[in-house]
């Protein structure tokens, strides 16, 4: 089943889309974040095989609840802050479901 078509999140869009921001107002969004250039990263093939492996390797059960499931999100242990060694150290990548990675970044950690 699709979902309901609402407005752009963008005030005074009258795009329609399925979530979020248009494409336009989400690229804007996106260029206008202080950590643009870092957040490429997530856009190259190491980082896609290097969120596979995680994956695999932890069999898709969150490291925090156990839940076992194909949408998981690959975190970061410790925040990298732009530290490029830290962004792509394997030891400090680690599984989360959606909702403990929530949790976990509401908590600033």
């Amino acid at each position: 089943m699709q979902r309901p078509q609402s407005y752009c999140s963008q005030p005074g869009c009258t795009q329609r889309v399925a979530r979020g921001a248009c494409a336009q107002h989400a690229g804007d969004r996106e260029h206008g974040r202080a950590n643009v250039t870092v957040r490429r990263w997530y856009r190259t093939e190491r980082w896609r095989q290097l969120r596979r492996v995680v994956l695999r390797e932890a069999a898709y059960a969150c490291a925090t609840c156990g839940q076992v499931q194909i949408d998981l999100h690959v975190d970061h242990i410790h925040k990298h802050d732009g530290d490029r060694a830290r962004f792509w150290d394997r030891a400090n990548l680690q599984a989360l479901c959606p909702s403990c990675h929530s949790a976990k970044t509401a908590r600033g950690a």
